[in-house]
């Protein structure tokens, strides 16, 4: 069985959007979705986290934001908040779901130029792959 993981920070159109799709590259996989907690619906990805992904070879993103919601927590098996205060958001919207909620710490790069946007992307992909080594390593149920 697939593992359904949501990524979720403010606006998602940079930092959830891209831990998505790196996710999904790492594990070759499409089990991973994203949403933010403010999102304007339909919200294209910024042009930042689009250079970025031209940037690694993984061409033109086609996303669109959405916000965040109970069903969609309660749908995945693993959420992680990229800060502190998403995970706080996403815990009062689904309590049932406050197990499976970690945070990555990442900082936004809204605003910032290209290097900015380059370090975030780098910093998501080793907090990844951090993650996927404990999954790898966790023991399964039987």
């Amino acid at each position: 069985m697939t593992k359904r993981v949501l990524f979720v920070c403010t606006g998602n159109t940079c930092r959830s959007p891209m831990a998505e799709v790196l996710y999904n590259t790492m594990t070759k996989s499409s089990a991973a979705a994203s949403a933010g907690t403010q999102a304007t619906e339909g919200a294209p990805l910024s042009a930042g986290a689009a250079a970025v992904f031209v940037k690694h070879g993984l061409g033109a993103v086609a996303h669109r934001a959405r916000r965040v919601d109970a069903a969609m927590l309660e749908k995945a098996d693993a959420v992680y908040a990229m800060e502190p205060m998403h995970a706080d958001y996403l815990k009062r919207l689904s309590p049932g779901s406050a197990a499976k909620i970690s945070i990555l710490g990442v900082k936004d790069p809204v605003g910032g130029d290209a290097l900015e946007y380059e370090a975030c992307a780098d910093s998501i992909a080793q907090k990844l792959k951090i993650v996927l080594e404990k999954e790898t390593y966790a023991p399964k149920p039987r």
